[in-house]
């Protein structure tokens, strides 16, 4: 059984990430630290553990073996660096840091210390999207050339939001949308993108960080791609949306980019080319897949465990999230 501390249970940390470790019995919360004492208060009797609110404090005095953090991406060095001193694995949410360089620091210190640190990019263990890259990896669309995600909800102005300010988040709508989008589509291709063209703006709410953002990239085997981001589209009308073609066909995702194992996988097989010099619509019959609907958070918790108990690190996701970190400094220097 791997026993838990949580450090900052806001957010996703209370809605996905207790509740994942909650439904499966390889998994046990022992703490939780919140910073804000009422609210720890609240969370210790909502999930019947001891609440701290000094972190340091709790991993000094806590029997556990692994840490989760959930706190703003400001704080992810410092805390991930104590949870090391502790000899604490480490499964931390996305981004993994505030840049580039300051993840590389990380993933060498847990290389040092032959501790585990994984970042918590949970779409990978959608269904659809193993799916997905499995079609890709058998030549099911032949050769890969255009790419596009799109990812977006409504996030109007909060007082203390900490995702609205840039010295606690990094940025906005690329900090928090396109990072998942970049990691995603890195995985499904098994390729790195290594140029960038950006665009960001914040044009429709009043805070200093983007609430938009367009970028179109090249991955290192040459194909292109183009992600946008929202922060100022209401979530009904911006459905996510997945696409990726090849030289033999296509594969169209909607509904997959989210928190949820939802959605449909449209899978269109067309070799050949079917070369049309009157350019008339041309129909051709596409598979159609479901997602099934299970727990990705508890899937990427249950790999977490593997690791665990092989007693050797991995650290190949891990580097994935210090490219993503990378390519979103290209990106903001780009657009800047």
């Amino acid at each position: 059984m791997t026993k838990w501390c949580i450090i900052s249970a806001g957010g996703i940390a209370d809605r996905r990430f207790i509740p994942a470790l909650n439904d499966d019995e390889e998994n046990l919360v022992v703490a939780i630290m919140e910073r804000v004492r009422e609210r720890a208060l609240e969370l210790e009797e909502k999930w019947g553990v001891k609440c701290y609110t000094d972190e340091e404090e709790m991993l000094r005095s806590t029997d556990a073996d692994a840490v989760y953090i959930g706190s703003p991406v400001a704080c992810h060095k410092r805390q991930i660096e104590l949870a090391f001193k502790y000899g604490k694995h480490v499964f931390v949410e996305k981004p993994l840091a505030l840049c580039g360089d300051e993840a590389e620091e990380l993933l060498t210190l847990a290389k040092a210390k032959k501790l585990q640190l994984t970042v918590g990019y949970m779409m990978k263990y959608h269904n659809l999207h193993v799916l997905a890259r499995d079609i890709i990896a058998d030549g099911g669309i032949g050769e890969v050339n255009t790419v596009r995600a799109s990812l977006g909800c409504w996030y109007p102005e909060i007082e203390g939001a900490w995702r609205q300010d840039p010295t606690l988040s990094g940025g906005g709508a690329v900090m928090d949308l396109a990072v998942h989008c970049i990691e995603l589509l890195e995985y499904l291709l098994d390729e790195e993108i290594c140029e960038v063209k950006s665009f960001i703006s914040t044009g429709t709410f009043s805070y200093e960080v983007e609430d938009g953002a367009v970028i179109i990239f090249r991955t290192k085997g040459g194909v292109l791609g183009h992600i946008d981001v929202s922060f100022n589209v209401p979530d009904a009308a911006t459905p996510s949306k997945l696409e990726l073609y090849g030289s033999e066909g296509s594969l169209v995702a909607y509904g997959t980019l989210g928190q949820t194992e939802d959605g449909t996988l449209s899978y269109v097989h067309s070799p050949g080319g079917n070369y049309n010099a009157s350019r008339e619509a041309t129909y051709v019959d596409c598979e159609t897949f479901l997602a099934e609907g299970k727990d990705i958070y508890l899937r990427q918790v249950r790999d977490f465990n593997r690791i665990l108990k092989l007693g050797i690190p991995e650290y190949g996701w891990t580097e994935r999230a210090v490219q993503v970190q990378r390519v979103v400094d290209m990106i903001y220097r780009d657009a800047r």
